[in-house]
C-alpha cells in the first residue's frame, strides 16, 4: 500500500510512471517483469534502439515471429537505451512492487540499468520483503537512496487506516485488541476488522475477538464468502504464471462471466486492463490450499490447453500428469530446451526435474539422460544441492563403465573438497577404461584439481596426458579445453607462456557455438595476463567473460570471473572495485552452495591492504584451518601470505615471518616456480631483514631472480630490486642501495601495481631519512603517502606519517599540496588528460580523479579550468 500511495504521488507530480508487480510464480517466466515495465512505451521506443537492442527486447517481449536465444546483454542495453530515451523527454519513476519476485532475466535487466543510471531523470521507487538488496545499495550512491523499512503502525494510525477502509470508527477497546492481535501489522489488522464487520460487530468488548488466531485461517474465511464460480476463477488465477482476463475465460468459458465480477468485488482478485491479480499474494496460496489433489490436477490439465506459451504449457502437463508417460515425459524435454534457450536455467531445471518423474522405468537410457540434464540445469542456476541430489541418484541407477564414469565426472565438479573431488575423478579413470573423450576430460579435471593439492608438476602431467588424449577424440570443445589447461600449469610451473597452443585454444573456442568455456582459453589467458603484469588486458578479458556467462545465467563461471576481477583490480589499484567483485563473487558462490576454501581469498586480501583487522585475520584462520583439515596446500600458502602481509602492515615484522616463511615453504611444496606469483616475495624479505636475517633474505631473493629475468617478468623484478636495495642498506652500501632503487622505479614504471610502487617509495624514503638526506625523503615519502591514501591503504599509510614525522622540520598541512600533488596538478593545468596524466606518472586514471578530487578540496576550487590560476597563487 506505501508502493501504491509513492505511485500515485509520483503520477501526481508528472512523473511517467513504469510499473511492474510481480507474483511469486512468475519468477520462472522470463522478462515478464520487463514485459510490464515496458508495456505502455515498448512501441514509442522500438523505432530508436539500435537494430541489435531491437531485436534482443522484440525477442526478449515476444515481440517478433521467430523464437531463439535471447543476448541478456542486449537486453540489458536495450533497457538501459529505453529509460535514457523515455528521461530525456520526461521525468521517470521506474516503480516496482515485490522486487523479490522479479525473474530473473528482468531483474539483471534492472541491476544492470540502475547501476548506470547517473544524471538522467529517473527515480526508482522499490518495495521489497526482508533486507534491501546489496547490489542496489551498491547502484546508488548514499545521498541517492532512501530507505524505509515498513513497521507496524501505531494505534493512532490504525485508527485512521481501520476508520478510512469501514467508513466507521471502532471502540477503543476493540481498536486496542485489533491492534494487539495483529502486531501493528495493516493487513493482519484490516482482515480481523472486516471478519468483525462480517459479523456485524456483535461481540461484546469482553469477548474473545469473532476471528480465527492464524492469517491461514483469516484467508481461508475470506474466501469462504466467495460463490463457487468465483472460486474457479480465482483458482484459475492462481495457478497461471502470468493471469490474465482473456486466459481465465479461455481456461472456464461462460463460467468466468459471473465468477470474475464477483471476485473483483470481494477484493480478492484486481484487475488492470487484461492482466488479472491478486490483492494480496498470500490469497493465491490459500485458493490453491483449498484444492484437492484431483482438482488440482484436472485444473492444469485444462490450463495446458490454453497456456500461450510451449513453456507454460508444458509446465501445466508436468503437474497435471501423476503416472509416467513416455510422450508427456519428450514434451517436457522439449520445453526444458526452450527455457534454457531463453535464459531461464532455473525454469528449465524444474521442468527437467518433471521429466526425470514422468519417465518410465522401461526406458532407463531416457531417465539417465534426463537426471544428468536436469542436475546440470541447477548446477547452472546455482541450486548445487538439488543437482548433487540428482547426481547421486543417477550413480546409484548407473551401469558400470562409460555411465558410471559420466556421473563421477560431474559430481567431481560439484564437490567443494579438492581431495574428494580427487577421489571420484580417479574412481572414474578406472571406471571409463578406454573411453578416450571421458579419459581426456578426467584428466583434464586432475590437472585442475591436483595444482591445487599435490603441486603443478602432477597437475602438468594430468594436463599433458589430457591434450594427447583429446587430440586422438577429435572433439574440438575437448582439445579446446586441454590446451588451456596445459597453457596454465605450464605458466605455473615457470615454463612461460606456450604461445603456439594457447593461439590454437583461443581460436578455436571463439569458433565454438557454446563460447566462451568455463576455465577455458580466455579464462587462461587472462590469468596468464594477469600474473604477466599486463593488467589492463586481462581485465578487459575477464569483464567480456563475466558478460558473457552472466547473459547464459552461469552463476558458478560467472562467480570465477567476478574472483579474478578482484584481483585484477586490486592489483590495478582500484580497490573500490576490487572490494565489489570480491564481494559479489562471494555472494554467488554462498548462494549457489560452492563453498569453496578459496572464494574468501580475494576478499581477503582487501580486508588485509584496506585494514580491516579483525575482520582479515577471522577470514585467513578459518581459511588456513579449512585447507589443512582438506590437505589443500595452495589455500594455506594464499592465507598464510594474507595473515604475514597483514601483521607487517601493522608494524610487527616478528609476528610477520613465520606466516611468510610458512607461505614460501609452501610455494616450493606446490611447485609454483613462475616468479610473478611469488606475491609473498617482497614482504618476506622486508621481514627477514627486521629479524636480520640477510643470509636467508639474499638467498630467497637469488632462488626467484634468475628466472624473473629469463621471463621478464617486471612485477617480480621491481620487487625483487627493492629487496635488494633493502640488503644492500642494511649492509651500509647505500650508494648501492640508492642506485639498486632507481631500477626499481624503472621497472614499476612498465607495470601497473601502485601499491607496490608505493611500497618502494616507502622503502626508498627510509633510506634516504637514514642517510639524512632529510628533503629527499620527505619528497619520497610525501609521494608514497599520496599513493598509499589514494589506494585506501589505511595501514601503510600509518607508516609513511610515522617516517615523515621521524624527519622533524616542517611538514606540509592538510590543506597543502604535497609534492605528488602538485606534479598531478601542474600537469592537469596544461590541459593534460587523466590517461595522459597517469601515464606520465605511472598511475592508474582511477588514482589521478582521487588525487584531483583531494587536489581541488585543497585549493578551494571545482573545475580543471580554475586550476592554473590556483597553483600561481600557492
Amino acid at each position: 500500500m506505501v508502493w501504491l500511495a509513492g505511485v500515485e504521488h509520483a503520477t501526481a507530480a508528472g512523473y511517467r510512471v513504469l510499473t511492474s508487480r510481480p507474483a511469486e510464480s512468475e519468477t520462472r517466466l522470463s522478462y515478464a517483469g520487463l514485459a510490464d515495465l515496458l508495456a505502455d512505451v515498448v512501441d514509442e521506443v522500438l523505432p530508436s534502439l539500435a537494430p541489435i537492442q531491437r531485436r534482443a527486447l522484440e525477442n526478449a517481449l515476444l515481440l517478433g515471429d521467430t523464437e531463439g536465444e535471447s543476448d541478456e546483454r542486449a537486453v540489458a542495453a536495450a533497457f538501459l537505451a529505453t529509460l535514457r530515451a523515455l528521461g530525456a523527454a520526461h521525468t521517470l519513476c521506474l516503480a516496482i512492487d515485490d522486487l523479490q519476485w522479479l525473474d530473473a532475466a528482468s531483474l539483471d535487466a534492472v541491476r544492470f540499468a540502475l547501476a548506470r543510471l547517473e544524471r538522467e531523470r529517473v527515480g526508482s521507487l522499490v518495495a521489497v520483503r526482508g533486507e534491501v538488496p546489496s547490489w542496489l545499495v551498491r547502484a546508488h550512491s548514499v545521498d541517492r537512496l532512501t530507505a524505509v523499512a515498513i513497521e507496524g503502525l501505531s494505534i493512532g494510525a490504525m485508527h485512521e487506516l481501520l476508520r478510512a477502509r469501514l467508513g466507521r470508527g471502532l471502540p477503543r477497546p476493540t481498536l486496542v485488541r485489533i491492534w494487539e492481535t495483529s502486531g501493528g501489522n495493516a493487513f493482519f489488522a484490516l482482515e480481523l476488522a472486516l471478519a468483525l464487520e462480517r459479523r456485524g460487530f456483535a461481540s461484546a468488548p469482553t469477548d474473545p475477538l469473532p476471528i480465527p488466531a492464524s492469517l491461514d485461517e483469516l484467508l481461508r474465511e475470506r474466501l469462504d464468502g466467495l460463490s463457487a464460480d468465483a472460486l474457479e476463477v480465482a483458482s484459475v488465477a492462481a495457478a497461471l504464471a502470468e493471469p490474465t482476463v482473456g486466459l481465465v475465460g479461455a481456461a472456464l468459458g461462460g463460467g468466468a462471466d459471473t465468477g470474475l465480477p464477483q471476485a473483483l468485488d470481494a477484493g480478492v482478485l484486481e484487475v488492470d486492463e487484461d492482466r488479472l491479480r491478486f490483492s494480496h499474494p498470500l490469497l493465491a496460496s490459500a485458493v490453491s490450499a483449498r484444492e484437492t489433489h484431483t482438482a488440482r490436477r484436472a485444473l492444469h490439465a485444462r490450463l495446458a490447453k490454453v497456456a500461450p506459451t510451449r513453456e507454460e504449457r508444458a509446465r501445466h502437463l508436468a503437474i497435471a500428469t501423476v503416472r509416467p508417460d513416455r510422450e508427456v515425459a519428450a514434451i517436457i524435454e522439449e520445453a526444458v530446451s526452450a527455457a534454457r534457450a531463453r535464459g531461464a536455467p532455473l525454469a528449465a531445471a524444474e521442468l527437467a526435474d518433471h521429466a526425470v518423474r514422468l519417465t518410465p522405468r522401461e526406458a532407463p537410457a531416457d531417465r539417465r539422460r534426463r537426471l544428468l540434464d536436469a542436475a546440470h540445469n541447477y548446477y547452472v542456476a546455482g541450486n548445487i544441492e538439488r543437482a548433487t541430489a540428482l547426481l547421486h541418484q543417477a550413480r546409484s541407477d548407473a551401469a558400470p563403465g562409460r555411465e558410471r564414469a559420466v556421473v563421477l565426472i560431474r559430481l567431481s565438479a560439484m564437490t567443494a573438497s579438492a581431495r574428494e573431488a580427487t577421489d571420484l575423478l580417479e574412481t572414474a579413470l578406472v571406471e571409463a577404461a578406454d573411453e578416450l573423450d571421458l579419459l581426456a576430460d578426467i584428466h583434464l579435471r586432475l590437472a585442475g584439481l591436483m595444482r591445487f593439492v599435490d603441486g603443478v608438476e602432477r597437475g602438468l602431467d594430468h594436463a599433458e596426458l589430457a591434450v594427447a588424449t583429446a587430440r586422438r577424440t577429435g572433439e574440438p570443445v575437448l582439445r579446446c579445453r586441454a590446451l588451456a589447461s596445459a597453457g596454465l600449469l605450464r605458466f605455473n610451473a615457470g615454463k612461460g607462456v606456450p604461445e603456439a597452443e594457447m593461439e590454437e585454444a583461443l581460436s578455436l573456442e571463439r569458433s565454438l557455438p557454446g563460447w566462451p568455456i568455463e576455465d577455458g582459453p580466455v579464462f587462461v589467458s587472462s590469468h596468464q595476463l594477469f600474473w604477466s603484469g599486463e593488467v589492463e588486458r586481462a581485465g578487459e578479458l575477464l569483464h567480456e567473460l563475466e558478460r558473457a556467462l552472466s547473459s547464459r545465467g552461469e552463476v558458478p563461471g560467472r562467480a570465477n570471473a567476478l574472483w579474478y576481477l578482484a584481483l585484477t583490480d586490486w592489483r590495478a589499484g582500484s580497490w573500490e572495485d576490487a572490494d565489489r567483485h570480491a564481494t559479489d563473487a562471494l555472494e554467488l558462490t554462498r548462494q549457489v552452495g560452492l563453498e569453496g576454501i578459496n572464494n574468501v581469498f580475494p576478499s581477503a586480501i582487501l580486508d588485509a591492504h584496506l585494514g580491516r583487522v579483525e575482520r582479515a585475520r577471522a577470514r585467513a584462520h578459518a581459511a588456513i584451518d579449512q585447507s589443512r583439515a582438506q590437505g589443500m596446500l595452495i589455500g594455506e600458502l594464499g592465507f598464510s601470505w594474507v595473515l604475514g602481509t597483514l601483521e607487517l602492515a601493522l608494524g610487527d615484522p616478528g609476528a610477520a615471518l613465520a606466516h611468510l616463511r610458512r607461505a614460501h615453504e609452501l610455494r616450493d611444496a606446490t611447485f609454483v616456480l613462475e616468479p610473478a606469483m611469488r606475491f609473498e616475495l617482497g614482504d618476506l624479505v622486508e621481514a627477514l631483514l627486521a629479524a636480520e636475517e640477510l643470509e636467508e633474505a639474499d638467498r630467497v631473493l637469488g632462488v626467484v631472480e634468475a628466472r624473473a629475468r629469463a621471463l621478464d617478468r617486471t612485477w617480480a623484478l621491481a620487487v625483487i630490486e627493492r629487496g635488494r636495495g633493502l640488503v644492500l642498506a642494511t649492509r651500509g652500501d647505500l650508494d648501492g642501495a640508492f642506485a639498486v632503487f632507481e631500477r626499481a622505479l624503472g621497472e614499476h614504471a612498465r607495470v601497473t601495481d601502485p601499491f607496490q610502487h608505493a611500497r618502494t617509495l616507502l622503502a626508498l624514503g627510509r633510506t634516504q631519512r637514514r642517510a639524512k638526506q632529510r628533503a629527499a625523503a620527505r619528497a619520497t615519502l610525501e609521494d608514497a603517502l599520496t599513493r598509499f591514501e589514494t589506494l585506501g591503504a589505511r595501514l601503510w599509510a600509518e607508516q609513511t606519517r610515522a617516517e615523515l614525522a621521524r624527519i622533524g622540520g616542517r611538514t606540509a598541512s592538510r590543506s597543502e599540496l604535497t609534492e605528488a600533488e602538485r606534479r598531478i596538478a601542474l600537469l592537469v593545468a596544461e590541459g593534460r588528460r587523466n590517461r595522459e596524466v597517469a601515464a606520465e606518472l605511472y598511475l592508474t586514471e582511477h588514482s589521478v580523479e582521487t588525487a584531483l578530487t583531494r587536489i581541488y578540496r585543497k585549493l578551494g576550487i571545482r573545475s580543471r579550468g580554475e586550476l592554473g590560476r590556483a597553483l600561481s597563487k600557492s
